[in-house]
């Protein structure tokens, strides 16, 4: 008894933290079966812990070291050890398979790179980082949530998402990042526009960077959109931040893609675009 009580106190622990800091993501998971929302919980929060190492630590040697401790906690996982951790114990209920351990491990490796401040070197870097980080951590929630072995096709649709949400979730950033001295824009115009402190003139600087950004998210979600793979209704949870990812497109646009002036479609209109996603299975 005391064990199923521990297990839900990390479940409940690891819901909370990632309604409180990945609000988009948490709502997905809301459409998913019973079954298979406390392996969602406890990968979102574990992916919430380490998304969060850039603004935890003061220095990259720091960030590095709590990045380290989380390989570890990978690797007594696999041999079957538990840190007393809620996120740690939440996710070895959720039962890893080897497949997963090791998108996780390539999940740490990639956050590594958010500890330095010289960014991507063009824009091809900056997708491949996108992939890393979003498309790794769908292709994780496939891998716990489906009851098989996912076909190829399966697992490419849902790091397109992950990726194309990852791209998204970088211009959204760029206020935030332009005022904490980070950069995620790539290429030299992504390094001048730190160097200044107006907001309009960081935007005329990035402005061509930016637009492949968001071309770059909204090619993925045409795709997406556009597939013939159609996830099982179980399944089809793990591609609704897709349906979310048209409002934010549309709502950049109409701004002209200036991520200092966009308004955020409402929490009404985003569980709307989700209803009718998971109905659809589109």
């Amino acid at each position: 008894m005391s064990s199923m009580m521990d297990a839900e106190k990390n479940t409940i622990f690891c819901r909370a933290m990632v309604q409180q800091d990945d609000r988009e993501r948490y709502e997905t998971v809301l459409f998913a079966p019973r079954a298979q929302q406390h392996r969602l919980w406890a990968l979102y929060a574990f992916n919430q812990e380490i998304a969060k190492t850039r603004e935890s630590v003061s220095e990259p040697a720091l960030g590095e070291i709590r990045l380290q401790w989380w390989r570890d906690v990978i690797a007594e996982l696999r041999a079957g050890t538990v840190r007393e951790h809620p996120v740690v114990a939440a996710l070895a209920v959720a039962q890893p398979s080897e497949v997963v351990f090791n998108v996780l491990e390539g999940l740490i490796d990639a956050r590594g790179r958010d500890l330095y401040d010289d960014g991507p070197t063009d824009q091809a870097a900056l997708e491949e980082y996108a992939v890393s980080v979003g498309g790794a951590l769908c292709e994780a929630a496939l891998h716990l949530c489906h009851s098989g072995v996912p076909q190829p096709d399966m697992i490419d649709v849902v790091r397109r998402s992950g990726g194309a949400w990852a791209m998204l979730g970088l211009v959204r950033a760029i206020p935030f990042h332009w005022a904490s001295n980070r950069n995620y824009v790539p290429g030299d115009k992504g390094l001048a526009s730190l160097a200044t402190t107006d907001a309009d003139k960081m935007f005329a600087l990035a402005k061509g960077a930016i637009n492949d950004m968001i071309g770059y998210a909204s090619a993925q979600y045409s795709f997406v959109k556009a597939s013939s793979v159609r996830l099982p209704r179980d399944l089809r949870h793990l591609l609704l931040l897709n349906a979310q990812l048209g409002l934010h497109i549309k709502a950049l646009k109409a701004v002209g893609n200036n991520p200092f002036k966009t308004r955020e479609p409402s929490t009404l209109r985003r569980l709307a675009k989700m209803m009718i996603a998971s109905v659809r299975g589109r």
